[in-house]
């Protein structure tokens, strides 16, 4: 065989290997995909009823352990989103959307989430903020650098945890270090992989399930945000993100109010559309206990009829989008729409995780919560929605 041919058949097996290896990959997208979905209804249910219980739960002991299945609904929701969020990044659907703000609202932001767990596990918690105004995604962001923190919560028993920021030309630098159990230099380029965990050759569900630094790597490669690694096994480990400052263009209008705190008129009336009973039951009972007035069924049909029945406008309609019959949460809100006007915020609350349903969603300008979402998620969302102004044309499209 000649050299030419020899080379010419060396790259079809490494085409054919790579084939492979993107077919394997995408049917194990697919499979997480279809395995979360099918977990996530009963615990959205859970975590609306343990909600709904709080308030019949007089003693400590049943306090006690009422704060226990809420740990345990927490924990198996982090290990659901970040199946989906690896997901939702392969499938492409995620486009980041560029804002500018100060680095000391992420930095405040990352206290205020991050410093009373830390000092709890009896950690030295330790935010520096430097002076500047970034330009990139915010949430996309404050999901990367969330993903790094719990990943030094996690790893660090004894010690600290240190925030840091450095202006470094035209980038700045943000820099998760910890004093954790640090990353043996064999790892090191496996790390970002999905499911490799370094120090849990138990699995324990409760130090996750090794995609939070997968995460990292796709956040990363989609914002164009490098992120570099050091680490010492035994002493700790370091992990640094450039994110560029926004030109003096952008800067002019930059982000820096105080979020308003949420508050739920008493008298609105909500829609609810999901063909499960136990989480449709949940949800009624939280909404309720908000203080709405609540129309809930199990489609849209029979939420037309009930709204016609009330003789009111609704003030907002939260369906699940993968309804009976082969029919869609976006037809409830359509239908609504077009009878009381198309400013009625609404919501889609679902399990589904595929990218045919986001842009379903988009397309009705109707934004998506995946299931589980915890009662403060839900109620931080629909009081977000309530507040929009939506008699301008760029509301939703500014979400």
């Amino acid at each position: 065989m000649s050299l030419i041919h020899r080379l010419q058949s060396l790259e079809a097996e490494r085409d054919a290997a790579r084939e492979e290896a993107e077919r394997a990959n995408l049917a194990k997208s697919k499979f997480l995909a279809a395995a979360s979905h099918d977990l996530r209804q009963p615990l959205q249910a859970l975590f609306f009823l343990s909600a709904a219980l709080a308030r019949h739960v007089g003693d400590n002991n049943g306090r006690d352990l009422l704060s226990r299945l809420d740990q345990g609904l927490d924990t198996m929701k982090g290990l659901l989103d970040g199946l989906l969020e690896v997901s939702r990044l392969e499938a492409g659907v995620v486009t980041p959307v560029l804002d500018c703000f100060t680095i000391n609202e992420v930095a405040d932001d990352l206290d205020a989430a991050y410093a009373d767990q830390a000092t709890s596990k009896g950690l030295v918690w330790r935010v520096e903020s430097c002076d500047a105004i970034l330009r990139t995604d915010r949430g996309l962001l404050m999901q990367l650098l969330r993903n790094l923190v719990d990943n030094a919560l996690r790893y660090t028993e004894a010690g600290a945890i240190r925030i840091r920021c450095r202006v470094d030309g035209d980038q700045v630098a943000i820099e998760v270090q910890d004093t954790g159990i640090g990353i043996p230099p064999e790892h090191l380029d496996r790390i970002f992989e999905e499911f490799h965990q370094v120090g849990n050759p138990e699995r324990d569900r409760m130090r996750g399930l090794g995609l939070g630094l997968a995460i990292v790597r796709r956040l990363s490669q989609l914002l164009d945000h490098p992120v570099q690694v050091r680490s010492v096994q035994g002493q700790g480990s370091a992990f640094r993100v450039l994110v560029p400052i926004a030109p003096a263009r952008f800067t002019k209008r930059q982000a820096g109010g105080a979020d308003r705190v949420p508050v739920i008129d008493r008298s609105r009336l909500a829609v609810l559309v999901d063909d499960d009973a136990v989480v449709l039951l949940g949800l009624q009972t939280v909404l309720t206990e908000w203080g709405f007035r609540v129309v809930a069924t199990d489609s849209a049909d029979k939420a037309m009829d009930r709204l016609s029945a009330l003789g009111r406008v609704p003030d907002i309609v939260i369906a699940d989008y993968r309804l009976r019959e082969g029919r869609v949460g976006t037809e409830v809100v359509r239908r609504v729409r077009e009878r009381y006007g198309s400013a009625i915020p609404a919501l889609i609350l679902t399990g589904e995780t595929g990218a045919d349903t986001l842009a379903d969603a988009s397309a009705h300008e109707v934004p998506v919560l995946h299931k589980p979402v915890t009662p403060r998620q839900l109620q931080a969302e629909v009081d977000r929605q309530l507040r929009i102004d939506r008699s301008q044309p760029d509301a939703q499209a500014a979400q």
